[in-house]
């Protein structure tokens, strides 16, 4: 509060208007009348003055901390689905709650067994194709005969398709694709490279927060087998004034604690939110923080320098009167002095 006075004075922290003596005076008894011993001591006890806390302020320069609290969350979390249809195969690693995988570590595999089997059938028939091919190619292109002779050789049904040659002449090119060998061998690569799919891995280090999947399970296409969170860093979810998030800015330190563990950490200001919360007049900062002790859920709160008030007087908020007035004491006398509230 910015008091306009310049002098030190007493502020009273309540109110005193019945220490003014505002009470209507004893009347004497009249002549004659006698006075009881109990009723003299209870007038004189309320004849003796009476007394109120006050607290002595000077005007100084003040700074205003910025007071935050927020909820601890993963700073990165994802839903793993499954691309591909399929049972679950067993695993030396069960998918459950609180697992750690390091990025790339298989999760869960699906059983590709009928997508091998059918693969195989499909490069038989490709390099059948191309067999039948090869008398044309040896009569036709003699040049070009023993490139394709090798390829159809390197041809096992078990593997991978080696690389398509490519045809040197327009002549050869509309032979192969007259008879669709270039679209059987593209129609095989992308049927080979769904392959993959049928092995989830983990896209980031992390631990499992949620397992919706057991060994023997048959997984739909977009299925979630789990969810997986980051814990070597965290954000603070924390809600801050919105005329104080003006003065907040990306990279600003924050030192952070939580009352119930004793835990503290160092936090560094991330981004903010887009909007202002109609409710609260607040806006969403997520500070960027790490340590030991972290989980998801866990409260934390923090203060982060603020603006300076200069040359105020700090009075208890008791004291301010709904006029904003607030009594002070002046040699020796009760009076009613106006203040300017710069800051509550």
């Amino acid at each position: 509060m910015r008091i306009r006075y310049a002098l030190t004075f007493a502020i009273a922290t309540a109110v005193l208007a019945q220490a003014c003596n505002n009470e209507p005076a004893e009347q004497p008894p009249a002549t004659g009348t006698e006075v009881s011993e109990s009723t003299a001591s209870a007038k004189t006890r309320a004849a003796e003055p009476k007394t109120y806390p006050t607290v002595t302020v000077r005007p100084r320069d003040i700074a205003r901390p910025i007071r935050i609290t927020g909820r601890v969350v993963p700073l990165q979390e994802a839903t793993i689905a499954s691309q591909v249809p399929g049972i679950v195969l067993p695993s030396d690693k069960l998918l459950q709650e609180g697992k750690f995988y390091r990025k790339g570590e298989t999760m869960v595999a699906i059983d590709d067994e009928s997508l091998r089997l059918n693969l195989q059938a499909a490069r038989a028939e490709f390099a059948s194709a191309l067999v039948r091919l090869l008398p044309t190619l040896r009569n036709d292109h003699r040049r070009h005969y023993p490139t394709y002779k090798a390829f159809v050789d390197g041809i096992d049904p078990a593997r991978a398709l080696p690389s398509l040659p490519e045809p040197p002449t327009d002549t050869l090119r509309y032979l192969l694709a007259s008879n669709g060998i270039d679209a059987q061998y593209y129609r095989i690569q992308a049927q080979a490279s769904t392959l993959d799919d049928y092995i989830v891995r983990a896209p980031f280090s992390g631990k499992l927060t949620r397992a919706n999947v057991e060994p023997g399970s048959y997984v739909a296409p977009g299925a979630p087998l789990a969810t997986l969170s980051r814990t070597d860093v965290y954000e603070v979810k924390a809600s801050v004034p919105a005329d104080a998030a003006e003065r907040l800015r990306p990279g600003q330190k924050i030192d952070l604690r939580n009352r119930n563990l004793g835990n503290s950490y160092t936090g560094t200001v991330n981004r903010f939110g887009t909007g202002i919360d109609e409710a609260t007049q607040t806006v969403t900062a997520f500070v960027r923080v790490s340590g030991k002790g972290l989980r998801s859920g866990l409260y934390l709160e923090g203060e982060l320098a603020g603006e300076s008030l200069d040359d105020v007087t700090e009075l208890p908020k008791q004291a301010l009167r709904r006029d904003g007035n607030v009594y002070i004491v002046r040699d020796g006398t009760v009076e009613l002095a106006s203040v300017e509230v710069a800051a509550i």
